[in-house]
């Protein structure tokens, strides 16, 4: 049986979280409904009870969604904002999995740009997002939270990032908010003949899992049956090559960070940096891989 749900204070669970590396919202669980109706990406990373398509709400009233500043790869702050929840007074919250963009934009955290990313009001592009659901009912919430459907005024008369994307996976104005994840992710696997200067997964895993096959046999390798092929010829099981092999050298691969042999995620682009530097104007970004340090502070001046 439910137990009666408590009060607890927004402005209170907010406190638990740095304000110079958190950014803290909130949503109602008619919102958290409507988000988790959703589609997205399917979850590799397992992490907390998936409400993605999946509903099963027994008890939840309140999420919050966090915002962190930085770009990490190995997603730590999942992992971070439980140990801060297992800190507090709080007990009865678990974390959940669902379409944190929408989220975003309900708990008035974000606007959506041309690129189908969420900018962070905080923190600009360069950020991670997760949620704590609660069984407890949360009071006190921002009376000035927005969910703004529009696009994010910055992209209005420019398509830079349409134009810049070398799959197209950014689609038309009509339709501002897609975005073709599964061109973008073809691209990061085994990268596109049409731009051999993009690092893909494919490099990274040849060079470091398996630099003995040549280079000009990995030059014809463009999608996973290709691969298989090759690692058949090379005598490999073709029933177990349709995808990269890991494991290999130290190499470690979880569906969602790759690993060094000391255990260290490593900087591959399995979800490309263009998360956190658009090919953009207003940002002066350089796709996909330029550090954009202190551009967010720059963008903030310019708009204020």
């Amino acid at each position: 049986m439910l137990q009666s749900r408590e009060q607890i204070s927004f402005r209170d669970l907010e406190k638990l979280f740095d304000p110079e590396i958190w950014d803290v919202g909130v949503i109602t669980a008619d919102e958290f409904l409507q988000v988790a109706l959703m589609p997205i990406k399917s979850n590799l990373q397992s992490f907390g009870q998936n409400f993605t398509n999946n509903i099963h709400f027994n008890g939840i009233c309140n999420s919050l969604i966090l915002a962190q500043k930085g770009h990490t790869w190995d997603y730590t702050h999942y992992s971070q904002s439980v140990e801060i929840m297992k800190g507090s007074q709080y007990d009865r919250w678990f974390p959940s999995y669902t379409n944190f963009k929408e989220a975003a934009l309900r708990a008035g955290i974000g606007v959506r740009a041309r690129n189908g990313l969420i900018y962070n009001y905080k923190f600009g592009f360069d950020v991670h997002f997760c949620s704590i659901s609660f069984q407890d009912e949360i009071i006190d919430c921002p009376t000035d939270k927005r969910h703004n459907k529009k696009l994010w005024a910055t992209c209005t008369d420019c398509d830079d990032c349409m134009r810049g994307c070398p799959v197209k996976a950014i689609h038309n104005k009509e339709e501002p908010n897609w975005l073709n994840s599964t061109d973008c992710d073809r691209m990061i696997t085994f990268g596109i003949p049409e731009r051999p200067d993009i690092p893909s997964i494919k490099d990274f895993w040849h060079k470091n899992l398996y630099p003995e096959i040549p280079q000009e046999e990995m030059d014809n390798v463009w999608d996973q049956y290709e691969l298989a092929d090759l690692i058949h010829k090379m005598g490999g099981e073709k029933e177990h090559s349709s995808a990269f092999m890991w494991g290999r050298n130290g190499y470690d691969f979880d569906g969602q960070v790759v690993r060094d042999k000391d255990g260290e995620a490593v900087n591959v682009p399995f979800c490309r940096e263009c998360t956190s530097q658009p090919m953009c104007s207003k940002w002066d970004g350089a796709f996909p891989y330029d550090r954009m340090q202190g551009r967010i502070k720059d963008i903030e001046e310019r708009n204020a």
